[in-house]
């Protein structure tokens, strides 16, 4: 069984005085560096999955990421699976050591991943598979979907549940001590929209450099998490502690 790490992101890149991203090495918060390098079984080949975007912005976002990596923990050959390239997906997830699964609108992601069949592709794959925020979330077989946009909070007949690629139950929330703060349309995004949702569904709030480590049949938290049930916040970890569900 292949070794899944579900991340409320990877930093692995910061903004300097004109706001331009720039790569750099990976933090080590709670471990997360040593964690992948002592899952990464070969540095051969790297694939990036989009999140069913392309473009300018698309292709600049997948070589920040080769830049990063580069720094941190070099592969040989970087894939970029995107909707020019889905005709490879195939090839790509086989040859695979280490899938990216990155972040973006969680929606677009979701259709992307479902359009090139990628639950049936990650069957065939030994590859260490790492989500960020959306590809994190896109992980598990029925995927909480909150709305994110103007047009989504207002759309009373949005999808809030969606197919995903069926690697974990757990429905996580990244980036939690800034989705906190957030309000859209005068909806606190996490007390008014996500907390409701949590009578019909479970969810693992988790800050930016915590994650879960899903191996050998047993799911590790690692750093501050929040369990969102039946309506309450629950505080279950926290940074520089492991916690196993």
């Amino acid at each position: 069984m292949n070794t899944i790490i579900l991340t409320s992101y990877l930093d692995f890149y910061e903004k300097d005085e004109q706001g331009n991203k720039i790569a750099h090495n990976f933090g080590n918060d709670n471990g997360i560096l040593d964690c992948l390098k002592s899952n990464i079984k070969k540095y051969d080949n790297f694939v990036f999955v989009a999140n069913g975007m392309e473009g300018e912005k698309a292709e600049a976002y997948f070589k920040l990421a080769c830049n990063s990596f580069e720094l941190t923990l070099p592969f040989n050959n970087y894939e970029f699976l995107c909707p020019s390239t889905k005709n490879r997906a195939k090839e790509m997830i086989e040859k695979a050591d280490f899938i990216f699964l990155c972040g973006g609108h969680l929606p677009t992601q979701n259709k992307f991943f479902n359009d090139i069949g990628l639950k049936e592709l990650l069957k065939n794959t030994n590859a260490l598979i790492v989500g960020g925020s959306a590809g994190s979330m896109n992980c598990a077989d029925v995927v909480y979907c909150p709305p994110e946009l103007e047009e989504e909070v207002l759309d009373d007949n949005f999808n809030r549940y969606l197919k995903g690629l069926g690697l974990t139950n757990i429905n996580i929330m990244p980036h939690f001590e800034e989705y906190q703060k957030m309000v859209i349309c005068g909806k606190r995004y996490i007390d008014d929209i996500v907390v409701p949702d949590s009578h019909k569904i479970d969810i693992i709030a988790l800050n930016n450099g915590s994650y879960i480590v899903i191996k050998d049949n047993q799911t590790t938290i690692y750093g501050e998490s929040h369990l969102i049930r039946k309506g309450k916040i629950t505080q279950i970890n926290e940074n520089q502690n492991t916690k196993h569900v």
